[in-house]
């Protein structure tokens, strides 16, 4: 989605605002995993040729309903900027520093968990996070109905598949963690109370 085309702003409750920072990290996370993919540099290898279209299709699919509806955390952070310099005292409404603050509280804790440049399953990270929000914390996606239309229970089945399968350790080892990353990470997003500081500047954190 086009900065000059940005989806409308609702006034929304805090839990709704967590939602839009979760999807925000989504969506940056999806676009980049697609570029690297279409360049070569990343590959969803789960050893099942027909699981790895599978979800790869629907991550595709998951990418354009975002695209409509939310914007990824460069465009937040133009964003942002724009409404400081809008603003007299240059400080972010209540709603918009929410925002940024479980954005930043979502990236910190994969931070935590993740070195810089250590392998991950970017796709498996994507579906247990909406898997987790959506139907364990039942969080409410009437902003985002689309949601509803992924089977993630099926597409991480696949990830259960190739955890059991004895010839690649490595991977086996790999997708545990990322469900201890995704759910730490949901965690620590359903915990965070935001509580607005007249003397706080909000800064996005770099992904």
């Amino acid at each position: 989605m086009s900065i000059n085309n940005k989806p409308q702003i609702c006034i929304k409750l805090l839990r709704d605002i967590k939602t839009d920072a979760l999807l925000i990290y989504i969506k940056t996370v999806i676009e980049e995993l697609l570029e690297n993919i279409k360049t070569n540099n990343y590959k969803i290898d789960l050893g099942f040729e027909e699981f790895n279209k599978e979800i790869e299709k629907n991550i595709i699919e998951l990418n354009e309903q975002l695209d409509k509806t939310i914007i990824n955390a460069y465009e937040l952070k133009s964003f942002m900027a724009y409404q400081q310099a809008r603003q007299t005292n240059h400080k972010l409404l209540p709603n918009d520093e929410a925002l940024v603050f479980y954005y930043n509280t979502i990236v910190k804790q994969i931070e935590t968990y993740l070195l810089e440049g250590e392998l991950w399953i970017p796709e498996q990270i994507i579906l247990a996070l909406l898997s987790e929000w959506i139907l364990e914390e039942e969080k409410s996606t009437i902003f985002y109905s689309f949601l509803n239309n992924f089977d993630y229970i099926k597409l991480l089945g696949y990830y259960e598949v190739a955890r059991n399968n004895e010839k690649n350790i490595n991977l086996k080892n790999n997708i545990l963690k990322m469900y201890q990353i995704s759910s730490s990470m949901i965690k620590r997003l359903k915990n965070s109370k935001y509580k607005i500081n007249s003397s706080r500047k909000s800064k996005m954190r770099k992904k």
